[in-house]
């Protein structure tokens, strides 16, 4: 098998920005070194988002959204571009650039060019002419590859013993500590597994903080738990592939397909966004109703069966076997 090409990632991310960028881009990036790839990133970004990659390639830090002239040529078999704040013009270089670009879009932002585009929500993809093709649904959605192959759930516990909350690698807006104080209200003696930022301390007993988690060791948090409160971003693509039963809270703009479209994908909970005046009633609602051991395994058995987590093999099998000298 020959070696697969360079694949340069695009993308941005940190404690100001949130990690979710670059959490989903890291899964095509250690898929591609264990085919034997080279993989660079250019990330503006800062050191949290760099550890999280520091196992999965060659890492340039520095903003690079906004000039087409200052990008190095590179002239990668695939361009994985991940961006809020990108520009046209560097999106077209790209394109030219790249044997394959590959963009990643939640907010159909762009008139994408030549390439693919993978949009995991459901909406109908944008038409361009001439331009990219679209990949929807979260049949696409990369997940880490802790995910890739996950134990199916065991029975459902009659009573909940174990909730995980998690509002993003750096929980922007810091509600962590007030859902953590709402679950424990609503189980009393369960233990709560609180997946936030450096720094945070349990609010009471029974609460274990969990900081920097690898994928391997938030897939067995995701596993143990009999429900979830947890921002509605790349999360919870992770989530639905464990099976877990879970409230979402919108934490950012971006996030309000998953909240539109899990609630009839699997029966996820909408909890609202997090500056809505009825997002606490709206969370203990969701608690309240995941009380119920059936509701619970219908909603297991749901979301196993939308979200198999074979997004990142899947990119990568299509470029094969259409022809692109991207695939591995």
């Amino acid at each position: 098998m020959s070696r697969p090409g360079l694949l340069v990632i695009f993308t941005e991310g940190g404690r100001a920005r949130g990690l979710g960028h670059v959490s989903r881009c890291s899964a095509y990036a250690r898929y591609r070194v264990e085919q034997g790839g080279r993989v660079l990133w250019l990330l503006d970004g800062d050191d949290l988002a760099t550890a999280m990659i520091a196992d999965c390639g060659e890492v340039r830090v520095g903003p690079w959204q906004d000039d087409p002239a200052a990008l190095p040529d590179l002239r990668p078999a695939v361009a994985i571009v991940d961006s809020y704040r990108v520009s046209s013009a560097v999106v077209a270089a790209i394109a030219v650039q790249a044997m394959t670009p590959v963009f990643i879009d939640d907010l159909q932002r762009l008139p994408y060019p030549r390439g693919l585009v993978v949009h995991p929500a459901l909406d109908p993809a944008p038409l361009t002419p001439d331009g990219a093709e679209w990949l929807t649904g979260p049949s696409w959605q990369p997940l880490r590859p802790a995910f890739w192959s996950v134990a199916m759930r065991g029975p459902v516990r009659p009573v909940v013993e174990r909730v995980l909350v998690t509002l993003g690698g750096s929980d922007l807006q810091d509600l962590g500590a007030a859902i953590v104080t709402q679950v424990a209200a609503a189980f009393p003696g369960a233990r709560i597994d609180w997946v936030t930022g450096d720094g945070a301390a349990p609010p009471q007993a029974g609460v274990i903080v969990h900081h920097r988690l690898s994928d391997q060791a938030m897939a067995a948090l995701m596993l143990e738990a009999d429900l979830a409160v947890s921002a509605a971003g790349t999360t919870t693509f992770e989530l639905a592939r464990c099976g877990v039963p879970t409230v979402l809270l919108g934490v950012a703009d971006n996030q309000q397909p998953n909240l539109d479209h899990w609630p009839r994908l699997c029966g996820f909970i909408d909890a609202g966004h997090r500056d809505a005046g009825d997002r606490d009633r709206r969370i203990r609602a969701g608690l309240d109703r995941l009380r119920d051991p059936r509701l619970r395994r219908t909603i297991t058995d749901r979301a196993e069966a939308t979200m198999d987590g074979q997004g990142v093999r899947r990119l990568f099998e299509r470029l094969r076997t259409e022809g692109r000298k991207g695939g591995s």
